[in-house]
């Protein structure tokens, strides 16, 4: 076994602790105060941090949104501006929340004008005849729509488009709105003329198998003084249809369209920025509260 020079051997030999080792172990004295506590402007610094912090993520969680609508927007007045200054005016219109109403309150209007049409084929089925009437009647509106849209803005597409192809347009939607409601005068003369025949029901007809005769007298050619005036009562609710699509909307295709982009691309920047304001109130608020408890 080795030795050093003073004859010990080197398990014998103790490593002495350094000066950072002693600090280390030595016990503290029960008497020692405790560490202070960050002082006022620390700890005042401590939530200015932390307040930065949850504005940040505030921002974070707003700006692109914010930012995107804000393109949006500037893209939508851009539009605007060409068409103001091309038409010269502000848009005309009414809005949505009158005009689809009304549109299906003549609908549902031309179901009772229309019902007595389609009772010889659904007397058995009343509710039947209700639905197709209702069919019926939103078709003649919808077509009251497409021709009032058609001639309100007539004059601004002739400009871009042939000016016949606007017209036979026109006239193509006229000739159905004319021999649909002419169809459906018929069917009300044939079906007044069907139920006041002597001891004669469509149920005993259909018994009697005497479907020529049902049909020769619902869609005999012709109509009658009932007729020609149930004609006229269907072609005043299509007009009404068609004068309401004809006011109730811009001359320029993209005039409406764009402009009510622009009032609802607006609102929602405002709820956007409303929504942010809160949150930012919100940590504003409780920032100041810290602050004024730290200074009481």
């Amino acid at each position: 076994m080795s030795t050093d020079t003073t004859g010990r051997s080197p398990s014998s030999l103790q490593v002495v602790p350094g000066q950072a080792e002693l600090k280390a172990t030595q016990i503290p004295d029960e008497g020692q105060p405790p560490a202070m506590p960050p002082t006022s402007s620390e700890q005042a610094q401590i939530l200015e941090r932390q307040f930065a912090r949850r504005m940040e993520a505030v921002d974070t969680r707003w700006s692109p949104r914010q930012t995107t609508l804000r393109d949006q927007l500037h893209h939508t007045n851009e539009i605007w501006d060409d068409i103001q200054a091309s038409e010269e005016r502000q848009p005309r219109y009414s809005s949505p929340w009158f005009y689809w109403p009304f549109m299906v309150a003549l609908a549902v209007a031309e179901v009772p004008i229309n019902r007595f049409s389609f009772e010889l084929f659904f007397q058995e089925s009343p509710a039947v005849a209700l639905l197709v009437s209702f069919l019926v009647g939103g078709l003649l509106v919808t077509l009251a729509h497409r021709l009032g849209m058609m001639m309100c803005r007539f004059g601004y597409n002739k400009k871009r488009k042939n000016w016949w192809g606007e017209v036979l347009q026109i006239a193509a939607v006229v000739l159905l709105i004319v021999a649909l409601a002419y169809g459906v005068s018929i069917l009300r003369q044939g079906y007044l003329a069907f139920i006041t025949q002597p001891e004669m029901g469509f149920g005993q007809a259909l018994e009697n198998q005497q479907y020529g005769g049902a049909a020769i007298m619902a869609l005999k050619g012709g109509l009658g003084l009932d007729g020609w005036i149930f004609l006229l009562i269907n072609l005043a609710v299509v007009a009404v249809g068609v004068s309401a699509a004809y006011f109730c909307h811009d001359p320029h295709p993209d005039f409406e369209r764009v402009d009510r982009k622009k009032h609802k691309l607006e609102k929602q920047a405002a709820r956007m920025q409303a929504k942010r304001a809160d949150e930012e109130a919100v940590e504003k608020r409780r920032f100041a509260n810290q602050m004024r408890r730290l200074g009481a």
